[in-house]
C-alpha cells in the first residue's frame, strides 16, 4: 500500500524536500508518495497560512494521510513554530498525522552542513578554500545562514569581479542543488534538528 503525503514548504526551492522525505519513510518501511503542491501557479492560491492551505487543499481533494510542514523557524522560536502547525492542523483537520519539518533558522543551516557538496555545486570541487562555515555545532545558532550560504558559494566557485556577479545571481538554482542534493545520512545528520526530524517521523509512522 502506498500512502499519499503533502508537503507545505516556505519556498519554491525547498520541494526537493519532498524526495528526501519519501525516501526516509521508505527507508523506515512506509512506501509514501510525497507531493508538494504549487500553490504560487494557481489563479487564486490561498494564503501562506497553514490553516488556509490545508483548508485550500481539502476542498478538491481527500484526505491525504500525511502531511509534513515545512517552516523555517527564523526568529522565532521552535516551539513557537511546532504551536503554530499543531494548532491550523488541530482547526482544519484534527488527528491528520503530521510532521513538522522546521530547520533553525532556515534550511541554508542544513545545506552548510556538508562543504564538500557545496564545493561541487559551486563547480569546483577539489577546491580548498576556507569556505568561512562554522563548526557543525554553531550553524544552528548562525542569525544569518543564508548570507553565510551565498558567501560560502561565492567562495568555493573561485569567482571574482563580473563573474563573482554572475554567479551571485544564480544563488536560488544553486541552493536548491543542495538541497535536492542533499547527503541524509552526512554531516546535516548531526545537526539537532534534522535528528528531530527524523525522530519526530519514526514516531507518526509508527502510529499510522
Amino acid at each position: 500500500m502506498i500512502r499519499r503525503a503533502i508537503l507545505f514548504t516556505d519556498g519554491v526551492s525547498d520541494r526537493p524536500l519532498a524526495a528526501h522525505l519519501e525516501a526516509m519513510c521508505v527507508e523506515r518501511g512506509v512506501r509514501v508518495h510525497v507531493t508538494a503542491p504549487e500553490f504560487e501557479r494557481l489563479p487564486d492560491p490561498p494564503g501562506r497560512r497553514i490553516s488556509d492551505r490545508l483548508e485550500f487543499l481539502l476542498r478538491g481533494e481527500q484526505s491525504p494521510d500525511l502531511l509534513f510542514v515545512h517552516r523555517d523557524a527564523e526568529k522565532l522560536s521552535v516551539e513557537h513554530r511546532l504551536n503554530e502547525i499543531d494548532a491550523a492542523v488541530q482547526q482544519v483537520l484534527a488527528g491528520l498525522p503530521t510532521v513538522p519539518v522546521i530547520p533553525v533558522r532556515m534550511t541554508e543551516a542544513w545545506l552548510l552542513a556538508d562543504q564538500q557538496l557545496i564545493r561541487r555545486v559551486a563547480g569546483r570541487p577539489n577546491s580548498t578554500d576556507d569556505l568561512e562555515i562554522p563548526g557543525l555545532h554553531r550553524l544552528e545558532s548562525l542569525p544569518d545562514p543564508k548570507g553565510v550560504l551565498q558567501k560560502a558559494l561565492a567562495i568555493a566557485s573561485g569567482t571574482s569581479g563580473c563573474h563573482r556577479k554572475q554567479f551571485d545571481r544564480r544563488f536560488s538554482s544553486h541552493r536548491r542543488l543542495l538541497v535536492e542534493r542533499l547527503d541524509r545520512s552526512g554531516p546535516v545528520s548531526h545537526l539537532p534538528r534534522w535528528q528531530a526530524l527524523e525522530s519526530d517521523l519514526g514516531r507518526v509512522l509508527g502510529a499510522l
